[in-house]
């Protein structure tokens, strides 16, 4: 049984003067404190809190920022021991209420004091490997082939023998009716939308807002008919949609006049079974972007291939297309099938070796756990609870909250403004200024109440009318999200803070709009911008961020939820109305 010392976790913060020292009395049993006196050394980052026990004191810690919380003094109690005593942070690293920090105590020394604390468990990352490895893991590009592969065969099948005689002498082949294709299609949207519980896995895709919009927008549904409709539903109508699209693939590849080539028809419907499985994976946007259902066609499939067609060795098919002779299959063509097939079961190791932004993207992982820039001291920024990035088509969709995180994915370009980074952005204040007074804006005199410091902070707005937010790293100072904004520096201006404070801790380069609001908090005094996008990449977020967001603005109030932005947000909610 180790137990915990301060030489178990780097960069302990001490407690700051600004502490509050409260008088207490909570009663704890021997077992219990034999768990406090153990201390807490995390090893996940899930575990937010790492504590040591010294000279009748418990040092409760941030783990991931090293910043000490509180300090709870114990006297001895026959066998158990009474806290009598504790020291809580209030200070700017906080930001909650007194109420908030002491709750938070009563949490963190109920549950350390537990046996449940103590015991061996496995990390989330190891949780979400495990699961990623047990059959019927819905993230899994061949699960997904081979959960959609007879629905393709059998809509082959049925379709077919309208053209084509000889068709017994193809391995796996039996005539199909519209019952077969319609319980293959039943079998996929149940397994999709979570009515067999073999299947799992990418839960958090598999909703109507996420993978039901796909469908809808990539299939070509609707998106007014089906808005209401269940995920279900999608999916048995999105898929109805592809069975009408490979029969009149089929009907165009037997009416066309150049020679018939059986195998380029199986290769081009692997193509489109290939974008089928890169929708329900959520990877379209990277493996077919921009493409929908609407764009297979036979007379559009060189798009799509990768090579030529090859001539010869084909099934041709008679005047009548109702009365086939039998044309013998030979050899050549049932290899050529076979080898087609072959290839199909395969896709999943090729979407396997693409590169790491396509997986991060096909599985919509959280982040990694250290920020990928260090902080203003030079030192690893560690995020306990890293943010996941949204798929790539919320990003054109109007509605959705579109997330990115560090280094993370991006679309080239919004609203016909390029994503790009931001090579020559200013290095010091003069710079900034200059930047600045480029483009000034009309606003007031800036009348800051004594012992305030002055601040700044811009509003983004994105032409489709959603608005560009940050969450701080590890929620600094209690914010899940909210406006970039920051303190001025001695010898530039409010405007040129909210634009440095729009590069550093959104990536983005703006130009500023007009005056938005003054709001005065705590211990600053802070002037709020409009502006818009000119340029920039949300992905190179310095380490303050550990997530980029656009957010559609009603929607405001829900995600940016400190009590700090409410007037913000009236504001800005005013102006565009």
């Amino acid at each position: 049984m180790h137990i915990a010392t301060k030489r178990d976790w780097p960069d302990l913060k001490p407690m700051p003067a600004s502490y509050e020292d409260m008088k207490i009395e909570l009663h704890f049993n021997a077992a219990h404190m034999r768990n406090l006196r153990r201390g807490f050394v995390p090893s996940d980052q899930d575990e937010k809190w790492f504590l040591y026990f010294e000279d009748n004191i418990l040092h409760i810690h941030r783990s991931w920022t090293g910043i000490k919380m509180y300090e709870v003094v114990f006297d001895d109690d026959g066998d158990g021991g009474v806290a009598r005593r504790v020291r809580i942070n209030l200070g700017p690293d906080y930001g909650g209420t007194r109420d908030d920090a002491w709750n938070t105590l009563l949490d963190v020394l109920s549950y350390y004091a537990s046996d449940e604390a103590h015991q061996p468990h496995e990390s989330s990352f190891v949780s979400a490997l495990k699961e990623a490895t047990q059959p019927g893991y819905l993230g899994s590009p061949s699960v997904i082939m081979e959960l959609i592969a007879p629905y393709f065969w059998r809509i082959l099948c049925k379709e077919l023998p309208k053209y084509c005689s000889g068709l017994d002498a193809l391995p796996d082949y039996e005539p199909a009716s519209f019952s077969d294709v319609l319980s293959a299609n039943e079998r996929i949207a149940s397994v999709l939308s979570g009515a067999d519980e073999s299947f799992h896995g990418l839960e958090a895709w598999r909703t109507e807002q996420g993978l039901g919009k796909a469908v809808i927008r990539t299939l070509a549904l609707d998106p007014d008919w089906y808005a209401d409709e269940n995920l279900h539903c999608i999916l048995s109508e999105g898929l109805a949609g592809l069975s009408t699209a490979i029969a009149k693939i089929i009907a165009d590849w037997a009416n066309d006049s150049s020679p018939h080539n059986l195998n380029a028809l199986f290769e081009f419907v692997a193509v489109l079974r290939e974008f089928t499985a890169s929708v329900i994976l959520g990877t379209h946007t990277l493996y077919f972007p921009d493409v929908t259902l609407s764009d297979f066609t036979w007379a559009n499939r060189s798009r799509f291939m990768q090579r030529d067609e090859e001539a010869g060795n084909c099934l041709v098919p008679e005047e009548n297309p109702e009365d086939f002779d039998e044309v013998p299959v030979e050899e050549s063509q049932q290899s050529s099938f076979e080898k087609l097939l072959r290839e199909l079961e395969a896709l999943d190791a090729e979407l396997e070796e693409d590169d790491a932004l396509e997986d991060e993207e096909e599985v919509l992982q959280p982040g990694p756990p250290v920020h990928p820039r260090r902080d203003d001291n030079g030192n690893p920024v560690k995020l306990a609870h890293p943010s996941t990035p949204t798929a790539l088509w919320t990003w054109q969709d109007p509605e959705s909250i579109a997330i990115v995180i560090p280094d993370g994915p991006m679309p080239s370009e919004l609203a016909a403004i390029p994503f790009d980074s931001w090579v020559d952005a200013p290095t010091d204040h003069a710079g900034w200024q200059r930047l600045a007074e480029q483009h000034p804006v009309e606003e007031p005199d800036l009348n800051l109440p004594k012992g305030k410091k002055a601040a700044a902070g811009v509003v983004i707005v994105e032409d489709d009318g959603r608005v560009w937010a940050v969450a701080p790293s590890n929620a600094y100072g209690g914010y899940q999200a909210t406006f970039p904004k920051g303190t001025y520096s001695p010898g530039t201006s409010l405007q040129a803070a909210a634009i440095r404070e729009a590069y550093e801790e959104a990536g983005l380069r703006v130009q500023l709009t007009r005056f938005l609001v003054d709001v005065p908090r705590s211990t600053s005094y802070t002037r709020y911008y409009l502006a818009r996008r000119i340029s920039g990449h949300p992905g190179d977020m310095g380490w303050e961020s550990q997530a980029v967001m656009l957010i559609p603005i009603d929607r405001l109030p829900e995600i940016l939820t400190h009590k700090n932005d409410a007037p913000i947000i009236k504001a800005v909610q005013a102006m565009l109305s």
